[in-house]
């Protein structure tokens, strides 16, 4: 077997001295007037009624515009190891969704799920003739991430959002991006649609599947934990502080 290769394929690439992420030339210091973020207080009633009320408003009022476009994702990750991870992501112009896509993600956790599915949305808006673009989704952290430069082992998917974004507001300085938290809980009707989409398509996990590095350390620790909840309920080690250590060579 090829070790080397076969390393490519489990780690992701970092750039310490990219040139998007070089303090003062990242997307927030370039565009800050481009892109908005729009959260949502969960656990005020209040402020989510206002909120999904804003979201209707905004979206009505964008079915008037051909210019603007209403993106709205959502993902899905099953733990069961014989199925991927998938998402979706409904596309909206002039009142009417002109897009419905969906795809597999590999085996990957959620927040690694929830980043390439934005990095895909951007992709597919930015390639469509618009000048704003409202992005829903229930995980806005996953969106500051997404435009977040910082060395970390998603980074990757952040390298390829601000890419693509600087490109889009490069082209106008009227075109902008704005972010909309939308829970899956307020079962808010354009929201509604596409987690139904979603939850009910199930995808095999077949060979040579992709496979994120966030999701073996996880596997790696969920493993663990199971030795050892197991070998706490032997008798041998009931009532010890500590677990023997197993050697390296074993």
């Amino acid at each position: 077997m090829d070790t080397e290769a076969s390393l490519l394929n489990l780690t992701e690439c970092f750039d310490l001295l990219y040139a998007e992420a070089t303090l003062g030339c990242r997307l927030l210091d370039s565009f800050p007037g481009h892109i908005s973020f729009h959260s949502c207080n969960h656990s005020s009633l209040r402020d989510c009624k206002t909120h999904l009320q804003s979201l209707d408003c905004l979206c009505l009022e964008a079915s008037f515009f051909p210019s603007t476009f209403v993106v709205v994702t959502d993902i899905s990750v099953i733990p069961s190891r014989h199925m991927q991870a998938v998402f979706a992501v409904h596309l909206w112009n002039l009142g009417q969704q002109v897009l419905s896509s969906k795809a597999p993600a590999g085996r990957t956790t959620v927040l690694d799920a929830k980043l390439f599915a934005i990095r895909l949305d951007i992709a597919k808006a930015t390639s469509m003739a618009i000048e704003y673009i409202i992005l829903i989704t229930d995980s806005l952290g996953s969106v500051r991430q997404a435009v977040d430069l910082s060395v970390y082992l998603r980074q990757a998917h952040s390298l390829a959002v601000c890419s693509t974004l600087k490109l889009f507001f490069s082209q106008d300085y009227g075109y902008r991006i704005d972010f909309w938290d939308c829970s899956s809980k307020a079962e808010w009707f354009f929201h509604q649609l596409v987690h139904n989409n979603m939850t009910n398509t199930r995808v095999a996990a077949g060979l040579y599947l992709a496979t994120s590095i966030n999701f073996l350390c996880s596997k790696n620790v969920i493993s663990c934990l199971d030795i050892w909840r197991t070998s706490l309920n032997h008798s041998t080690v009931q009532g010890q502080h500590f677990l023997p250590l197993r050697d390296r060579n074993q």
